[in-house]
């Protein structure tokens, strides 16, 4: 059964068909809830022939806010991912990891929200955030501290990416232990990282790139 929503207009809206107005315009890289309504009464005549609502015209502001309150997150999160799963069974991801404040939404402090942030390049998909103080940590430790439910979500991520602050050897060998790789610059400050990878390329072969191309042995 649907359940319904009432505006302080009196008008009642539809759970779902509201949710269901709301991910295209996430699609679109639309954040905010003022311009997810701006985009909707300006594309109402098309979403009506798909969204029907008891009554013609978008739910407000407020009323879109009150019924996405009601959303729980980690379903959201799932069923996302259930769906690119789907459209992508045999894709190999890559997805870089950054950390983001958000300066205007507020903590509970007054702060600006940090983020840590997974987007699949190649992709252009957002696969996943979590707030890196609701973990007290830092950015590495947040990433940490989520690698078993990214892994869980997108079996299909096989490497991720990020700058020098997650080139930590507790993170990197946590990475690994899922099987999977990392890829992190190392900067000059980190001395003792940098003095142990310049000892061991010292010696590596000075070869250039395969380009792909499978040399068969003659004979």
């Amino acid at each position: 059964m649907c359940r319904y929503y009432c505006s302080k207009q009196g008008g009642s809206h539809p759970f779902h068909p509201t949710l269901l107005l709301v991910l295209p315009e996430l699609l679109a890289n639309i954040s905010t809830i003022a311009g997810l309504r701006r985009w909707a009464v300006n594309q109402f005549p098309q979403l009506q022939q798909i969204i029907h609502f008891r009554k013609k015209g978008v739910p407000s502001v407020c009323t879109i806010a009150r019924i996405l309150k009601r959303v729980s997150l980690d379903e959201l999160q799932a069923a996302f991912a259930e769906f690119l799963n789907d459209v992508l069974p045999a894709t190999i991801t890559v997805a870089a990891v950054d950390g983001k404040a958000a300066k205007q939404m507020k903590d509970e402090n007054g702060d600006p929200l940090l983020m840590l942030n997974i987007f699949a390049q190649t992709l252009k998909v957002h696969l996943a955030s979590w707030s890196v103080r609701g973990d007290k940590t830092n950015e590495p430790g947040c990433l940490k501290q989520h690698l078993g439910e990214l892994f869980t979500l997108f079996p299909c991520l096989k490497l991720l990416t990020g700058d020098a602050i997650f080139a930590q050897r507790s993170l990197l060998e946590a990475i690994q232990k899922y099987h999977r790789d990392d890829l992190v610059p190392i900067k000059e400050n980190q001395g003792k990282v940098l003095e142990q990878m310049t000892l061991v390329f010292e010696e590596a072969p000075n070869q250039k790139p395969n380009d792909g191309k499978i040399n068969k042995k003659k004979g």
